[in-house]
């Protein structure tokens, strides 16, 4: 499946789970909720070579606990914000240059930030986790000098402990410049 269809799909659910809340159905939403998770996990080949978005909507529709859940207290939040990131992530297939990396990060932060300014810190932490596992997970096409040292500044954040609970607000935005951390120093990798 590709991802501006996976998108799609996600819109569809999303209009179809405000419509059911409109209706006075609102304990029908986390069902919609579950079913497309479902099926974006069932969509995601488990072929190799596949591509780095796939591989990161492989995570985000995976039933186990992950970061991003500890942004959210309820598990229908928690659903629709994982869904909120796959529909915020680019179709990175491999990366050529630190400038491909770079390029990521910029527009990452041009979105991130501001969410972040304007009250959404949970928005923009999910965002930055997101694009952090992009990095992860995207391969080089070819070697290029620099690589390796910007996955290796995923890691430290993207390693963290999983919380049991929710994050509190200062926690989520204690989060959200660990991740920012993380993307600016993998933008100050020269090579």
């Amino acid at each position: 499946m590709r991802l501006i269809t996976m998108k799609q799909f996600i819109l569809d659910t999303n209009a179809r789970a405000r419509a059911l809340d409109k209706s006075g159905r609102p304990e029908a939403v986390a069902p919609v909720y579950e079913t497309t998770l479902t099926a974006l996990r069932l969509a995601t080949s488990d072929d190799d070579p596949q591509p780095a978005w796939e591989r990161v909507v492989a995570t985000l529709t995976d039933t186990r606990r992950l970061m991003i859940d500890a942004l959210d207290q309820m598990p229908i939040d928690q659903m629709r914000r994982r869904l909120i990131c796959i529909e915020d992530l680019p179709e990175v297939s491999g990366f050529t240059a630190l400038e491909d990396i770079y390029a990521l990060i910029g527009a990452t932060i041009n979105v991130g930030a501001p969410r972040y300014n304007n009250g959404d810190v949970r928005g923009c932490a999910a965002l930055y986790w997101t694009t952090l596992n992009l990095i992860a997970d995207t391969p080089a096409t070819r070697g290029f000098p620099g690589f390796a040292k910007a996955v290796a500044q995923t890691r430290p954040a993207l390693d963290l402990e999983i919380p049991v609970g929710p994050f509190t607000p200062a926690a989520t935005d204690a989060f959200a410049w660990e991740l920012r951390g993380a993307l600016d120093a993998i933008a100050r990798i020269t090579s």
